[in-house]
């Protein structure tokens, strides 16, 4: 560019007298005098050129004045700017678009206004927000939130944290339900879009194949469970023992106020039985200790097959040869090893529920007492010691205070 410039000069330099004459050369005469601030130049005129300018003497005017007024020339017409030339355009495009080519490989990205998109007041906050909803992993909780982090979007709209509250229009209540013929806990909780543990823990069901006709439940109308005050709880531990967020929990159950009472019952969005609770009322808690299963006494009453009398039997008889494996029907700790008059070789299992799990009549042991034991580990093996009329395994459940259970609503 400068070697254009300096080109353009070098011209002036160069042109004709004649050029410097003409009044209609604007750029030379106006523009380049004006812009260097220097007085105009006029060229030397004879006598004749004087007379060119000359005017007639008006009437009462002196010579002196006529002369003075002859000598007045005619200024140049004020200031003018000079068109550009082709090439001079041609090199200041080609500078542009070099620009916008390293503007472009140094990643700064230039945009126009996108229309589309949406400001949100206090983003960082509303985020934080929104996201808590998103960690429920209820839908008809985080549906309609959005979230933006690192430019991506985890959900489908944009929400202002201030109007968290008012877009957020679940709030926790019960529907009644009555049981129908042929209904079970999975398809009632598929039919209301809620989990199998939501059911089972809004009616404290300890056994969903005792789920009767007629029978009256309450379902959420969100996915949760509900959780009953206990002595010295706080909505922060509850938040912090459930990983979910205060906030949530607060609109959730419209609670405007951080004193809660034990006993009361709050539902927590988002929260899931524990996985022992669930298993329990399901019935899947246990497994068979005899792998291929058959039932040769049962439990509850019956007729002693030693004495003849009516008696209650604790557990249920298992069919096994002597030295068939017996499995751990759960994870536990082996609590007893030991051998009397009635059971027999027999051992006891304590789990962390609560429940302990007898294996009596063995021929063998596998285990030591203290041994940690997973569920269907081979803790011994079956046999006829005790009191028995053939080879079989006796199993009972029973829970921390003694009582017997039916190991059936407990087994899958």
């Amino acid at each position: 560019m400068a070697a254009i410039i300096e080109n353009q000069h070098v011209s002036k330099r160069y042109r004709s007298s004649s050029m410097l004459n003409n009044k209609s050369a604007g750029f030379d005469t106006g523009f380049m005098n004006h812009f260097r601030q220097k007085p105009a130049q006029t060229t030397k005129r004879n006598s004749a050129d004087r007379r060119s300018f000359s005017v007639p003497r008006k009437q009462g005017q002196s010579r002196t004045e006529r002369q003075y007024e002859d000598r007045q020339e005619p200024r140049g017409s004020g200031f003018s700017f000079p068109v550009p030339s082709l090439m001079t355009l041609l090199v200041v495009a080609g500078i542009v678009f070099i620009s916008l080519v390293a503007l472009k490989w140094e990643g700064i990205d230039i945009k126009t206004p996108d229309s589309s998109l949406r400001v949100t007041i206090n983003e960082e906050k509303g985020n934080n927000i929104a996201l808590g909803y998103v960690q429920t992993g209820v839908p008809s909780i985080a549906q309609g939130l959005t979230v933006t982090e690192s430019g991506k979007n985890i959900a489908e709209t944009v929400i202002d944290s201030a109007e968290i509250a008012s877009d957020l229009t679940v709030t926790f209540k019960w529907t009644q339900y009555k049981v129908a013929k042929g209904d079970v806990v999975s398809k009632i909780a598929e039919k209301f879009g809620v989990s199998t543990g939501a059911i089972i823990a809004s009616n404290e069901i300890r056994n969903v194949r005792k789920l009767q006709e007629g029978a009256v439940i309450r379902i959420p109308n969100i996915d949760g469970i509900p959780y009953i005050i206990k002595k010295n709880d706080s909505l922060t531990k509850i938040s912090a023992a459930f990983k979910i967020p205060l906030d949530v929990i607060l609109d959730v159950n419209d609670i405007k106020s951080d004193v809660i009472k034990e006993g009361e019952t709050i539902f927590i969005p988002g929260a899931r039985m524990n996985d022992v609770d669930l298993r329990l009322s399901m019935g899947e808690l246990f497994i068979s200790p005899i792998q291929n299963k058959f039932i040769t006494s049962s439990y509850g009453m019956r007729k002693d097959p030693i004495s003849g009398k009516p008696a209650f039997h604790t557990g249920i008889d298992l069919r096994a040869d002597t030295g068939t494996p017996v499995l751990a029907a759960m994870d536990g700790t082996v609590s007893v090893v030991s051998n009397d008059r009635v059971f027999g070789q027999y051992i006891i299992l304590s789990h962390n529920n609560g429940y302990k799990t007898l294996y009596a009549h063995l021929s063998a042991f596998s285990v030591k007492q203290g041994d940690r034991v997973v569920q269907g580990k081979k803790i011994g093996a079956a046999g006829n010691t005790g009191l028995s009329t053939g080879p079989h395994l006796h199993f009972g459940v029973y829970k921390k205070n003694g009582d017997y259970v039916n190991p059936l609503d407990l087994m899958n």
